[in-house]
């Protein structure tokens, strides 16, 4: 970062003098015996002792047009050499791993390529002493060159995002700053390549499930319909809202959006006003729309996900098609059938070839894949081309409304399942009043009210309808068998559904600003269901229940313990 007016480097800040007071905190005091505490962090802070004493006098700043003298402190003198007045202050912080009393770190978790400790952050220069626990994400060793490059992309990316209350915060990051940070217990698993994080509960996933704590299990299936719909909406509105943050305002994609990635802070069961927090994290698969830097997975390898919230796109993002090329020609003759379509930025290569073109338009008709220059290799006949789709945007907003479903049906169902449900409207091209998703919807509820309808007794078993019998509806009822609300339904299918004309977006649309209108749909169900979003957190706390005042055993209990 630069200031207009001052050319003073960042690398040339000088040390702060601490002010005459209480000495620093000591970053090596332990807890209390028998709890955890923090390993060793290298050097304490030192202040320096020499200082000139202060003097009515002007900093003077590079003569700059227009600009006056500040009155402000002198130059200090450091160690004999004498430092330039800066606009800058530096303030420290400190952070380490907590450990147990054996000395092994407190694992929180672990993924393909990094696993997350807790860790503590304390403020050295303040007064209060201030600290507070953080997530510790050091890369694992032994790692692919490709996972170590996803790793630190996710650092670039995580940074870029910063600034919404529903992504995670990065407070900091750092290759080896200090040979002691990573504990000698687990120098043999991590790398000293970290990332410091806010620290959360748990995952969205494990609040479902229960996988760590089953008494924090949120079991939405328990619930009456109409309520866990207000509970699914406190958990994917948050997400959605960050992720058009990072759409409008940042120009990143996540492409990874699943309950894992999603991290929850429970609200305090002791505070009336506290509520829960919602936000998105793990942009390591993540994808930045800048000119000027390639931060994306897409030049490795197919772009990972997960089989159940993937796009269709990221499910199958590269194949193969038999192919004929000339050169100079914007033109590509292919001979093969194949289900997946080609839309303009997708791209198209030659195999083990490294040119890379970018795919204007497809004609299945004609058989040909126009490209937006021409063919610069020289001709071939007969020889495997490869074509690599576009994950960004669009894969983004599928994704959300494929956890939606999973959240809407209890966590129960498969939204694979209600995708190929799908595919035959997706495929169908007429240009007619029926080609939207509005009329398919209202088609297919009328069908499912017709089937469940009682039948006239006519002297035998009701018969179902010719165009009916083969009919099943089991993709739009959730895990107790309820039938899901059509209203919720609509804002799924106008998301995972992305070929019409009312979707949120067209799977080839990287610069889409559907998300927006995903968000308002969303919001809109708290009218629909008779609940004003402005007084939602009010309807969310509605079974707040004050904690009991404790007895007389338990305080003195506490008051022995310093609890």
């Amino acid at each position: 970062m630069e200031f207009e007016g001052d050319p003073t480097n960042i690398n040339q800040i000088p040390q702060r003098q601490s002010p005459s007071g209480p000495p620093p905190l000591q970053p090596n005091i332990p807890y209390a015996a028998g709890s955890p505490q923090l390993s060793h962090v290298g050097q304490p802070y030192q202040p320096s002792t020499q200082q000139t004493p202060p003097t009515p006098q002007m900093m003077q700043l590079p003569s700059q047009p227009g600009l006056q003298p500040i009155p402000g402190p002198p130059m200090t003198q450091v160690s004999g050499v004498i430092s330039q007045p800066t606009p800058y202050v530096s303030r420290s912080r400190i952070y380490a791993f907590v450990v147990d009393e054996t000395g092994m770190p407190i694992e929180l978790g672990s993924g393909r390529f990094a696993k997350a400790y807790l860790g503590e952050e304390r403020w050295v220069e303040s007064k209060t002493t201030l600290r507070r626990p953080v997530a510790i994400k050091a890369l694992q060793r032994g790692v692919t060159g490709e996972d170590q490059m996803r790793f630190q992309m996710e650092k670039e990316i995580l940074e870029r995002v910063q600034g919404h209350p529903n992504i995670v915060e990065l407070l900091a990051s750092g290759e080896g700053d200090s040979a002691g940070f990573i504990p000698p217990a687990v120098r043999d698993r991590v790398e000293n390549d970290f990332m410091i994080l806010e620290l959360l509960d748990m995952s969205l996933e494990e609040r479902l499930k229960g996988a760590r704590q089953k008494r924090r299990r949120d079991d939405l299936l328990a619930v009456p319909l109409r309520e866990r719909i207000f509970r699914v909406l406190e958990y994917i509105i948050p997400v959605a809202t960050a992720v058009e943050f990072a759409h409008l305002v940042r120009d990143t994609c996540h492409r990874d959006i699943k309950p894992a990635n999603i991290l929850v802070k429970l609200p305090d069961p002791n505070l009336r006003g506290s509520q829960m927090k919602v936000k998105l994290a793990d942009f390591n698969v993540g994808k930045v729309a800048d000119p000027d830097l390639d931060v994306s997975m897409t030049r490795f390898q197919a772009v990972p996900g997960t089989l159940y919230f993937q796009s269709p796109e990221q499910e199958t993002n590269t194949f193969e098609l038999l192919v004929n090329t000339t050169q100079g020609s914007p033109e590509v003759e292919f001979f093969e059938d194949f289900y997946i379509d080609i839309y303009e930025n997708d791209t198209f290569a030659l195999f083990n070839r490294n040119e890379l073109y970018s795919i204007a338009a497809a004609d299945r008709a004609r058989k040909k894949i126009l490209l937006n220059r021409p063919f610069a290799e020289s001709s071939e006949i007969n020889v495997r081309g490869r074509v690599v789709k576009s994950v960004g945007r669009p894969a983004d907003i599928y994704s959300l409304g494929a956890v939606f479903y999973y959240l809407i049906s209890g966590a129960y169902a498969n939204p694979k399942n209600l995708f190929d449900a799908f595919r035959k409207f997706v495929e169908y091209e007429r240009r007619d009043e029926n080609n939207s998703i509005a009329a398919y919807i209202e088609h297919e509820y009328r069908t499912i009210q017709n089937l469940r309808a009682p039948k006239p007794e006519t002297g035998g078993a009701p018969e179902l309808a010719p165009e009916d019998r083969f009919f099943s509806y089991k993709h739009y009822l959730d895990g107790n068998g309820e039938l899901i609300d059509p209203a919720i339904m609509m804002i799924i299918a106008k998301a995972m559904i992305r070929n019409k004309p009312d979707s949120y977006c067209l799977s080839y649309d990287l610069r889409t600003t559907g998300i927006s209108a995903m968000v308002h749909d969303l919001l809109s169900l708290y009218i629909a269901f008779g609940i004003d979003p402005s007084a939602r957190i009010a309807y969310s706390n509605e079974g707040y229940v004050q904690p009991k005042k404790s007895g007389a055993m338990r305080r003195a209990f506490d008051k022995l313990f310093g609890k």
